[in-house]
């Protein structure tokens, strides 16, 4: 049986999926370590989500209210859910575990989704998928974790290999921001963007812009389905997006890449919002599913790459 046929065979059974095992990396004291939280740094093992199991945990949910933002105590206020603060991870990690964050940034709706109008938190909500559903070492939260472009140094977003951005509206990065970012991209880092409305269409062309300050040398390359990052874990041939798959910029992914690997992906189909409970379309809860399926390719692309 080849490779792919036991890839497909283990996602309907449950057997463990392991990666082929590459030759380890031995990074200059200066980059990230992108195996370490791999358990046993030998793969990663997928179970299998059975579609009613699935269904049962990880369903569209109803609207309970908008969440205003209290931005003088960086935090949101729900008549239904009282205060829901934003909490910033530890700030040292141990590189033991995997940890989820998203990037805090100037101009734009950074904390979208993060503590959720349909009670479902996008972050947290994805973690415990990627905890369960993958033998990624995660570290898991009550709270969404972030990390600032303006407020931490390098160092610290260098403890974490992985870093999640969305939004709606747009970034307004400084010199010292896009400096730091740069870094931490050439450094090794990943970096996960999507557009949370592609409807609007302010995120999408903000993030071109920011990434031709970053890498004036680069540009956005569309991603093949054909690409390593739709089958890590789960093989996607087909392009189900989030939950908003929307002509004409909402049907395909982009990157920036450095040397053959992925820096940026770039999802304008908003997986984020589908990990959320919302609606999606126009393929429903199938949709949903390649949403969660995914978001755990692009983090074990993240780690193994």
């Amino acid at each position: 049986m080849d490779s792919s046929n036991k890839k497909n065979r283990a996602i309907f059974t449950g057997e463990p999926i392991q990666l082929q095992e590459q030759e380890p990396v031995r990074p200059s004291p200066s980059h990230l370590s992108r195996r370490a939280f791999l358990k046993g740094a030998t793969g990663v093992a997928a179970s299998a989500l059975a579609m009613d199991q699935f269904a049962g945990w990880c369903q569209a949910v109803p609207f309970r209210e908008y969440i205003p933002y209290d931005a003088s105590r960086d935090a949101h206020y729900g008549h239904h859910f009282g205060w829901i603060e934003h909490h910033h991870p530890s700030p040292e990690s141990s590189g033991e575990k995997f940890v989820f964050v998203r990037l805090k940034y100037p101009g734009g709706d950074w904390f979208t989704n993060a503590v959720n109008y349909y009670r479902w938190p996008a972050d947290t909500k994805f973690t415990e998928m990627l905890a369960r559903y993958t033998s990624i070492d995660v570290e898991r939260h009550d709270n969404p974790q972030y990390v600032s472009i303006e407020e931490d140094d390098i160092d610290r977003l260098c403890n974490y290999p992985f870093i999640f951005m969305t939004g709606h509206l747009g970034v307004r990065f400084s010199d010292e921001d896009t400096r730091k970012l740069r870094e931490y991209l050439e450094r090794g880092g990943f970096l996960h963007v999507e557009d949370c409305d592609i409807r609007i269409d302010r995120m999408r062309p903000a993030i071109y812009r920011l990434m031709q300050r970053i890498f004036p040398d680069k540009k956005f390359e569309r991603l093949d389905m054909s690409h390593p990052i739709y089958h890590t874990i789960y093989d996607h041939d087909e392009y189900l997006g989030g939950d908003k798959r929307v002509a004409p910029h909402g049907e395909f992914d982009e990157a920036i890449m450095i040397d053959d690997r992925i820096a940026v992906y770039f999802c304008p189909s908003d997986l984020n919002c589908a990990w959320e409970g919302r609606v999606c379309e126009p393929d429903g809860e199938e949709q949903r599913r390649w949403a969660f399926e995914q978001g755990m390719n692009v983090v074990t692309y993240a780690l193994t790459h």
